[in-house]
């Protein structure tokens, strides 16, 4: 039974840094989409600096946080993420009102996938 004991302590380490894991991506995830509804309302307020300044704070928490994400995430859905946050930026530089509501939807909706497929669930597990 002695024998047992490391590699089942392994595991269960293992485990909980994985929830551990999960769980702040969803945590993260979940400040990015609120930050991405303030940029939303200051763009329907028509207020671009305010929405380019949300933005700018958004790219640079996402950025600060890709060594964490690119361990335990795919990359593909971070290059999509990624790939949209740029989008948004861009538009809100220009001032399109015309492309920028769909793509922060867009966004907002893989900021979702992201937290949702790094949780603890059954849809997950199986």
């Amino acid at each position: 039974m002695k024998s047992f004991r490391i590699p089942i302590f392994i595991l269960l380490v293992t485990f909980l840094l994985s929830l551990y894991g999960g769980s702040s991506i969803r945590h993260y995830a979940q400040a990015w989409q609120a930050q991405l509804s303030l940029a939303e309302s200051a763009v329907k307020r028509s207020d671009w600096g305010q929405a380019q300044d949300i933005l700018a704070d958004l790219n640079d928490q996402w950025q600060e946080k890709q060594n964490r994400l690119h361990m335990l995430a795919e990359h593909q859905e971070l290059d999509e993420v990624e790939t949209l946050l740029r989008r948004c930026s861009a538009f809100a530089a220009l001032e399109d009102d015309a492309e920028l509501p769909a793509d922060m939807a867009e966004l907002s909706a893989r900021l979702a996938i992201l937290g949702e497929n790094q949780g603890l669930s059954l849809r997950n597990i199986l």
